[in-house]
């Protein structure tokens, strides 16, 4: 099978499932299918899909990021803590501060997790409630500035494409190239689907995961940055929905848990199904209670319909049952 071919396999059943719920969204609410709606999901769905991007990429290489939300959090408190606000030192210093500090942050977590040995889930579990502490000090309550001209920027069009669309198909474009492209691409597939058979084919591990974790650092700077223009201030609470909504979107959008395999293409599938489960269920007027067990549900579908493997299995199962061969 072609690279193109399995590429296929691999993101069809996603961005079918998107078509759905866009459809079914769509047919709830007649003004789902403007460009300003449309405008707006960018707008919104932007800083999920860095999230996810920063997620499917440590889970590739075979961990696992929970302190996505508190570097989101604490790089927004950042981006709206700057000097000089409303001018160019302030727009500058908002567009390099928090995705440097987000890359130090996940050069923490992959040092820990590369050169240490210790589990990633604990390691970024304890990291995340670190990051989580600074933001609270730093900003204690929501509030903040942020210059005008980033939050303009943020909420602009280049050549009457919305910013943040460029900027998620900008990122997305490039995590794809990295992945698949280069090197350290095929280390992290190869480090991620197993680990010793990557020793014996020269490829170190730790630096693999050093890389993995601060790349997806510096994208939840990104997403924090934004946060903060697109809120036109900060909230040190902010991230905390980031840390399940990215394992979802990183699953969803065909990578699997246990590492090397999968791809970052599918993430924007895989944000947009999430975003757009809760908006039909609030145009359903769903009440809150329901809601949860609704989309726990919706979202198990989209993870069995997504998956070859489950649906290979589901297919096996049927044939067996129609062939009288299980009891």
């Amino acid at each position: 099978m072609t690279e193109n071919r399995r590429d296929l396999r691999l993101y069809l059943p996603v961005y079918l499932i998107v078509v759905l719920v866009y459809l079914v969204a769509g047919y709830l609410s007649p003004d789902f299918f403007t460009w300003r709606n449309n405008v707006n999901l960018f707008s919104r769905v932007t800083p999920l899909v860095l999230a996810g991007l920063a997620q499917t990429i440590v889970t590739l290489s075979g961990g696992l990021d929970l302190s996505i939300g508190s570097i989101i959090s604490l790089c927004c408190v950042i981006g709206a803590s700057m000097p000089w606000v409303d001018t160019p030192a302030n727009v500058f210093l908002w567009a390099v501060c928090p995705p440097l500090a987000g890359a130090l942050m996940g050069f923490i977590n992959g040092l820990i997790v590369g050169l240490m040995k210790f589990p990633p889930f604990i390691v970024t579990l304890s990291t995340s409630a670190i990051w989580l502490g600074v933001a609270i000090f730093i900003l204690p309550e929501p509030g903040g500035e942020v210059s005008m001209a980033a939050a303009e920027f943020v909420g602009g069009n280049l050549w009457g494409v919305p910013i943040p669309l460029i900027l998620f198909l900008f990122f997305v474009l490039a995590c794809h190239l990295l992945v698949t492209r280069t090197a350290m691409g095929r280390a992290i597939y190869a480090v991620g689907g197993d680990e010793n058979i990557a020793v014996q084919s020269g490829i170190h591990p730790a630096r693999v995961w050093l890389f993995s974790y601060t790349l997806g650092g510096v994208l939840c700077g990104f997403a924090g940055a934004y946060q903060s223009a697109w809120m036109f201030s900060a909230d040190p609470l902010v991230g905390e929905p980031y840390v399940m909504n990215s394992i979802a979107v990183t699953v969803i959008g065909g990578t699997a848990l246990t590492g090397g395999r999968g791809g970052v293409a599918g993430v924007i599938g895989g944000a947009y199904i999430f975003y757009l489960i809760n908006n039909v269920l609030n145009l359903l007027a769903i009440s809150t209670f329901y809601q949860y067990i609704a989309k726990g549900l919706i979202l198990i579908v989209a993870l069995v319909i997504s998956s070859p493997e489950t649906l290979s299995r589901i297919r096996g199962l049927g044939r067996k049952i129609a062939g009288g061969s299980v009891r």
